[in-house]
């Protein structure tokens, strides 16, 4: 997802529409329970000086876990942002992944629903209760305790 600035910078300050589409890496995200599958920029870019301004709106696709059942929920993310990169000395591109991830990162929600009226996961066994709406556990868990139980 790398941006060539060889057009912008020959035409100093003039706009450019652009249109740029990638996938991040998995591992830029390490310990996050959620996938960003595809993120799309799409917009106007300047060069001025050393450095690209962009004017896009950033498209992401998501896919995370129900905040509930831990079902995967797909999402959309749409953000209006403008944001600068510097051009590095004798560099012929850009890369806007890195800035682009940082904002799904700052703006995506974390506490997703598959469903308004999500019943969750059984406390008990984990059963998704979604899909057996009649679950009832039996054996109560020995080895669960609440705090009454330290207080007697």
């Amino acid at each position: 997802m790398k941006l060539s600035v060889r057009k912008l910078v020959a035409n100093e300050g003039r706009r450019f529409p652009i249109h740029i589409v990638g996938t991040p890496d998995p591992e830029t995200l390490p310990g996050v329970d959620w996938i960003v599958h595809e993120i799309r920029l799409t917009g106007e870019a300047f060069a001025q000086l050393s450095t690209v301004y962009l004017e896009v709106t950033l498209h992401a696709r998501i896919q995370q876990p129900c905040n509930r059942c831990l079902e995967p929920v797909e999402s959309t993310l749409t953000v209006e942002e403008p944001f600068e990169l510097q051009i590095e000395p004798g560099s012929d591109e850009v890369d806007p992944m890195p800035l682009a991830l940082q904002i799904v990162l700052s703006t995506y929600d974390a506490n997703v629903l598959c469903k308004p009226d999500c019943r969750g996961l059984c406390p008990t066994c984990g059963a998704n209760l979604n899909a057996s709406p009649d679950h009832r556990c039996d054996a109560e868990d020995a080895e669960r305790r609440t705090l009454r139980d330290f207080l007697e």
